[in-house]
C-alpha cells in the first residue's frame, strides 16, 4: 500500500499524510487496526483493499457460495465464527444477501454508453433447481468501446428452454433500451442473432464467429481430409482483402463441393457474415473474427461457479454471477486492446475529422 501511495504521489501534486486504521475480515482471518496510508489531498485509495467494505471480496463470494448451496443463514453465521473468528448474526447475513439482490438489479439495468465498436453475444449453461434440476443458459454481452476498453454489458436468465432467437432478440432490445445507439459490429456464434440485429440495429453489421465455424466444419469431415481442408479454410479467413477471400472461397467450392456439399454451402451462404471483419482496419481484425474475448470471460465464470454444482434457484445463480462479472468488468475497463488507439489517431488525422 505504501508503494501504491508513492506511485500516486509521483503523478499527483499532493503529499503523504500518515495513516488511518481500519479492520478487514479476510479468508485468512480478521486483520485489526490495519494501517492504511493516506494523502493530504485527492482521492487515493489503495487498490489492494476493497474500498468502503469491511470484508474482502473473497469472503463475500464464500458467503454467497454457501447461500447458493442452500446453507441457512444460521449455518453461515456459525461457519464464519468457527473458521474466521468473526461473528455475523443470521439477520446480518440475510441483510447482506438482500443488499446483493438490490445491487444485482441496479447493475443489470444501469445505463450504457451510446457507442461501442463491437458487441459480442454468447452464452453458457449452468445447473439450476426450479422444482427439478436442469441446465439453463446464461446469456452474456461484452462490448468493446471505440478506445479499446472492454465492458461487461450484462447477463440474462430466461429459464431452461435453451438458447432461442426470441431470447436473443430481447437481449439486443434491452441494450437499445439502456442507451446503446451505435454499434459497428455484433458478433456471435449462433446465426439466429442476425435477425434481431437487423431489426433493432439496422445500421450495424453482423459477424459470425469464424473459429467456431471452422471447428464445426472440420468435425464433419473425414480424418484424412481435415488437414487439407483446414489449409483451404485458412486461406479464406487469413486473406488480406475481401476480394482475396472470395477467390479462396471459390477454390474451396471447386475442390470440396462434390465431397462435402452441405459444408461448402454453409460457407457460401454465410460468407457475408464470416468475412465482415475484413472490412475493418487490419490492426483490430484479430479481435473481430472470433468471440474469444467473451469466451475467456465465460471460461472464468465456469471456473468461479464450479464450487456450486447445482444452484438452488435463479436468485442464487444471479448473485454469484453478478459478483464475478463486476470484478471482471473492473479489470477489463482498466485495459485497452491494442490497435484501437492507433485507429482513433488515424481517424483524427483524416481530412474533415477533428479530435
Amino acid at each position: 500500500m505504501l508503494e501504491e501511495r508513492e506511485l500516486y504521489l509521483e503523478a499527483h501534486p499532493t503529499k503523504g499524510n500518515g495513516y488511518y486504521t481500519r479492520d478487514l475480515l479476510t479468508l485468512f482471518g480478521p486483520l485489526e487496526d490495519l494501517k492504511v496510508p493516506r494523502v493530504r489531498e485527492g482521492e487515493f485509495h489503495p487498490r489492494l483493499l476493497p474500498y468502503r467494505r469491511r470484508t474482502s471480496i473473497e469472503l463475500s463470494e464464500a458467503i454467497l457460495a454457501l447461500y447458493a448451496s442452500e446453507a441457512s443463514t444460521r449455518d453461515i453465521s456459525r461457519f464464519l465464527e468457527s473458521v474466521y473468528g468473526a461473528f455475523y448474526s443470521p439477520q446480518s447475513i440475510s441483510r447482506l444477501t438482500q443488499v446483493i439482490e438490490d445491487e444485482v438489479k441496479e447493475w443489470r439495468n444501469r445505463p450504457l454508453a451510446r457507442e461501442y465498436y463491437a458487441i459480442y453475444l454468447d452464452g453458457t449453461f449452468l445447473s439450476v433447481r426450479r422444482g427439478k434440476t436442469a441446465k439453463e443458459p446464461v446469456y452474456l454481452a461484452l462490448g468493446i468501446r471505440p478506445d479499446g476498453r472492454r465492458e461487461v454489458l450484462g447477463f440474462w436468465l430466461f429459464g431452461a428452454e435453451g438458447e432461442s432467437a426470441r431470447n436473443w432478440r430481447q437481449v439486443v432490445r434491452e441494450l437499445w433500451e439502456r442507451g446503446v445507439r451505435v454499434v459497428k459490429l455484433f458478433e456471435s456464434v449462433l446465426p439466429g442473432i442476425e435477425e434481431a440485429v437487423r431489426e433493432i440495429f439496422p445500421s450495424s453489421k453482423w459477424q459470425l464467429c469464424v473459429l467456431h465455424t471452422v471447428r464445426d466444419s472440420l468435425a464433419k469431415v473425414r480424418k484424412k481430409d481435415r488437414e487439407a481442408l483446414a489449409q483451404d479454410l485458412k486461406a479464406i479467413y487469413r486473406a488480406d482483402t475481401v476480394k482475396q477471400a472470395h477467390r479462396a472461397l471459390r477454390e474451396l467450392e471447386e475442390k470440396w463441393a462434390g465431397k462435402y456439399p452441405e459444408l461448402v454451402a454453409k460457407w457460401l451462404d454465410k460468407s457475408h457474415a464470416l468475412l465482415e471483419f475484413l472490412n475493418h482496419p487490419k490492426g483490430i481484425r484479430a479481435y473481430l473474427y472470433t468471440t474469444n474475448q467473451l469466451e475467456r470471460l465465460i471460461k472464468e465464470l465456469k471456473r468461479r461457479t464450479k464450487v456450486v454444482e447445482v444452484f438452488c434457484g435463479p436468485q442464487a445463480l444471479e448473485k454469484l454471477v453478478y459478483l464475478m462479472l463486476v470484478q471482471e468488468n473492473e479489470r477489463l475497463l482498466g485495459r485497452r486492446l491494442r490497435g484501437f488507439a492507433e485507429m482513433q489517431l488515424e481517424s483524427c488525422h483524416a481530412p474533415g475529422h477533428t479530435c
